[in-house]
């Protein structure tokens, strides 16, 4: 063993003279016991350092770790700059301001109006004010994570009738209710009566009255105050004086129809009526041959003429049957490239109106939404707004990592947009990267706090393809109806309002004054 050691000693030197190293107490340990494991040999006085730091937490080994500490002097250096910094008074004192303001917390939640943090706050104070553990705190702590996780606060959006756009202040909520004076019951009076109307309004024997009466049923439905509005009451007027004079023709029409069959039933009757008429006027002549012949004689004639009369008839009816089944074999083939066209009509309808990307509407059908949404305004003065938004840097995004990831992204922005608008708005892409979404009933604030609200979730959202983040930004517009002579120019406005956000950084909304 001593020899071996001797060995290490020499290398050791050696390998600190290559290294133009000075023979320092510190130089020599290090280069020492370097050597040393190298060579396999176990020597007690290099393994002192890996013996202390054992013995530490682990957090402490792997901030040691991380500092790199190399011998015993560092890490009594480390110890010592820990238990300097500690101060037992100070931390006693920090813990008990903490489990004090703990308590002051969850007695403040407690007076709120929400059951399952009521509860769940008393159960937390319960567990303060007995002994309290690591593994207590923590249970607590996952409860009140759960909490917030499936906490959903949706039922709130049936207070924007009232006029309520912001929910997090309930005394603001109730003096709100309290100035509006509105009755619950005389609103769902309202909305009875509403349906009432659209239920006699249907159905309509003229079809061509079926996209107006669609128009008022869905505008009545989502509004059953207009109700109350001149503008409706008058529409509705024209409406049930339109449908008269429509239904009128359509019986006139459908009258023509009917006698048109009718009498082309009477001429295949007059055909099979003269058929039958020959075949009577051959049956009457065999009567009077059969009265003025031997029967004897003759029964052979008579049966040959009643026999070529019977194929005579049999030959007619054959002939007419074979006619029918062609008939209807052509009439069911009609029926089913009917069919057929039908559903295809009916995919391609589908096709207009949705974007087969991202799920959400297409442009013509952004088109159709804002005429009638426009059409909305001019006759009541519903206000509304339109959000432009914009994809920032897409191109890099197809560029690096392909027009799949690309696809993925827009199919994904089209959901969040979806998620976050309510019922009553329009979501649709623009084209490209550009989607727009209409605002009904909604003040030029609340459409930027809409917008910034998308921004926000966008911008933290992880767009995972192939197993790789992507992370996304997107730039908005805002324009209201009523700063703007038409829809056209609301339109444009937020068209540039999107742009001065794309020229201001990106990731912002632009809203002008």
């Amino acid at each position: 063993m001593a020899s071996i050691i001797n060995e290490v000693i020499k290398d050791a030197i050696k390998e600190a003279n290559a290294k133009h190293l000075v023979l320092t107490p510190d130089n020599y340990y290090s280069v020492f016991c370097e050597v040393a494991k190298k060579r396999g040999v176990v020597v007690e006085d290099c393994q002192k350092l890996e013996k202390y730091m054992s013995k530490l937490d682990s957090p402490y080994q792997l901030e040691l770790k991380k500092m790199n500490v190399k011998n015993v002097d560092e890490l009594f250096a480390y110890i010592s700059s820990r238990l300097n910094r500690l101060n037992p008074a100070d931390t006693t004192k920090l813990l008990q301001s903490l489990v004090t303001l703990n308590k002051r917390i969850l007695q403040s939640i407690n007076v709120l109006h929400n059951t399952e943090a009521k509860n769940l706050s008393n159960v937390s104070l319960q567990t303060i004010n007995r002994q309290v553990s690591v593994d207590s705190v923590e249970l607590m702590k996952d409860k009140w994570f759960n909490f917030l996780s499936n906490y959903d606060d949706s039922y709130l959006k049936k207070l924007e009738p009232y006029g309520i756009k912001q929910s997090d202040d309930i005394q603001k909520i109730i003096n709100i209710l309290l100035k509006a004076k509105l009755n619950p019951s005389e609103n769902l009076d309202l909305k009875d009566i509403a349906e009432l109307v659209v239920a006699a309004l249907v159905p309509s024997i003229a079809s061509s009255m079926n996209d107006e009466l669609a128009s008022i049923s869905s505008e009545l439905s989502k509004q059953p105050e207009l109700l109350q509005s001149t503008g409706m009451q008058d529409d509705i007027k024209r409406f049930i004086l339109k449908r008269v004079d429509l239904d009128k023709n359509e019986f006139k029409n459908k009258i023509g129809t009917l006698d048109e069959i009718l009498n082309d039933i009477d001429s295949k009757i007059s055909h099979f009526i003269s058929i039958s008429s020959t075949s009577q006027t051959g049956v009457k002549t065999i009567k009077q041959d059969l009265h003025g012949v031997n029967i004897a004689g003759d029964y052979t004639l008579v049966k040959e003429k009643l026999i070529n009369i019977a194929n005579s008839l049999d030959i007619e009816i054959s002939d007419f049957l074979s006619k029918m089944n062609e008939s209807d074999k052509t009439i069911k083939a009609l029926q089913s490239k009917v069919s057929e066209l039908e559903a295809k009509l009916d995919e391609a309808r589908e096709e207009i109106q949705n974007d087969f990307l991202t799920g959400v509407g297409s442009k013509k059908a952004f088109n159709i939404e804002l005429n009638r949404i426009e059409s909305v305004y001019q006759r009541y003065g519903v206000e509304y707004c339109i959000c432009f938004f914009d994809i920032d840097h897409f191109k890099t995004v197809n560029d690096t990592y392909g027009h799949d990831a690309g696809d993925t992204i827009l199919s994904t922005v089209g959901k969040i947009l979806k998620k976050y608008s309510r019922d009553v708005d329009f979501v649709g892409r623009y084209g490209g990267e550009e989607f727009v979404v209409i605002l009904p009933k909604t003040s030029k604030q609340d459409a930027i706090l809409f917008a910034q609200k998308i921004l926000k979730s966008i911008a933290g959202f992880k767009f995972i393809y192939k197993d790789e983040e992507i992370r996304i930004t997107i730039s908005c517009g805002v324009a209201s109806r009523i700063k703007h002579a038409t829809s056209k120019e609301t339109l444009q406005k937020a068209d540039e309002h999107l742009y001065e956000a794309k020229n201001s950084g990106r990731n912002c909304v632009k809203y002008g004054q």
